[in-house]
């Protein structure tokens, strides 16, 4: 049996490109098998057992989203990059249908493929994964190896004035060997190991102590933390972030908890009892990555949210497509009539901030405002950008 940690599956129906993908994959490491009919993959996915699938979305035999399911049904841990020759509506969709399949989603590319990004994208797969590991990470957390940066979040407080009053704090893992981690890889890693409440704590810990260092240097920023699935199902998480503010005096209305909206809708009743708590306990609370998921209205009307994120998707296409731009402007009337604040996430142009001026958004987060970083680097970087909002 080859390597496990780096095999390489890749399904179309055009050998030519089969043989591209398998020399690419084969010359970064990867063990590989192409195929090219719907059987094959379903025996090869038993047999070869891949830690990576590149999938075509249209085939004669059968189409990808049924290959989709078949690795969701299968419980398949690999990781799965679609392609296609489809817009990239299509590859969008499908890339959150293999989601909604409890599948790890690499992206999708557009045919034709280009070698660049067909290498850059495995070479996330590859790189080190074998050192990732849960007593790696449970080690890192023990030794607080895992760092907090900050990403700048600009509130409008007047028509085309955006003044930077919060951040968003992100984990990042810094191993001594690999360099940083991506969240996208630690996090899942910690979710499946019971190490995410462990994690998430540390996270809010460093955050409020930079909250803190921050109050005394005179800037005063709320602070957004991300919340796993699996602690929305812990009735005891409300008080245990409670107790760790009031014990370094942090004002519990500066604290912003952040959860996706397929999250909110996993164990709503559950949910709805640990994330009402929190606002008794005057945390806010953002429904992260919003029009993304699947949920029902009700429900999320009933939740008590206190702002409602849009996502990164919608956002970055304003300027390329007439139905984001509908998208965003509806959201940003949902938020209102429901009483909550807008943010739009993945705001990387002036063009795209003035429009959301121009929509009345509350919020923006992105590149253009600012990249994640450091504490001692954010408060320097807030400072530069309120300055020139005067």
């Amino acid at each position: 049996m080859p390597d496990q940690e780096n095999r390489l599956l890749v399904i179309d129906d055009q050998p030519d490109l089969c043989e591209f993908i398998s020399e690419a994959a084969l010359s970064m490491g990867f063990e590989t098998m192409a195929v090219t009919e719907p059987d094959a993959f379903r025996r090869a996915v038993q047999d070869f057992q891949p830690t990576v699938v590149v999938l075509d979305l249209q085939m004669p035999g059968a189409d990808g989203i049924e290959l989709l399911r078949y690795l969701g049904e299968r419980g398949s841990k690999a990781q799965v990059l679609v392609a296609s020759g489809m817009d990239q509506r299509v590859l969008a969709t499908a890339e959150q249908i293999g989601r909604s399949q409890g599948l790890s989603m690499l992206g999708a590319l557009q045919k034709p493929i280009l070698l660049n990004d067909l290498e850059t994208t495995l070479r996330r797969c590859l790189r080190g994964d074998t050192l990732v590991t849960p007593a790696a990470l449970a080690a890192a957390l023990d030794k607080r190896e895992i760092l907090v940066h900050y990403q700048p979040k600009a509130t409008r407080v007047a028509p085309g004035k955006w003044i930077v009053e919060g951040v968003e704090a992100l984990a990042r893992w810094n191993h001594a060997q690999l360099g940083f981690i991506s969240p996208a890889r630690f996090i899942p890693l910690a979710e499946k190991n019971g190490l995410i409440r462990r994690l998430t704590e540390q996270v809010l810990e460093m955050s409020l102590a930079q909250c803190r260092t921050w109050d005394a240097a005179g800037l005063q920023l709320s602070v957004a933390v991300n919340l796993s699935p699996q602690l929305l199902n812990d009735l005891s998480f409300p008080d245990q972030v409670a107790r760790m503010a009031a014990q370094v005096g942090a004002d519990a209305r500066r604290v912003i908890f952040e959860v996706t909206e397929s999250a909110a809708m996993f164990d709503p009743s559950t949910t709805m009892d640990v994330l009402t708590r929190m606002r008794v306990k005057n945390f806010g609370l953002s429904i992260d990555d919003f029009g993304t998921g699947y949920s029902s209205l009700k429900q999320l009307y009933l939740m008590p949210f206190s702002e409602l994120k849009i996502d990164t998707s919608f956002v970055r296409d304003v300027f390329a497509h007439e139905d984001a731009r509908t998208m965003v402007e509806t959201m940003i009337l949902l938020a209102h009539k429901l009483r909550l604040t807008a943010c739009a996430e993945g705001v990387e142009s002036q063009e795209v901030l003035d429009f959301l001026d121009s929509v009345s958004c509350d919020r923006a987060q992105g590149y253009f405002i600012g990249r994640p970083m450091l504490g001692t680097a954010l408060e320097l970087a807030v400072r530069e950008w309120n300055a020139k909002q005067k």
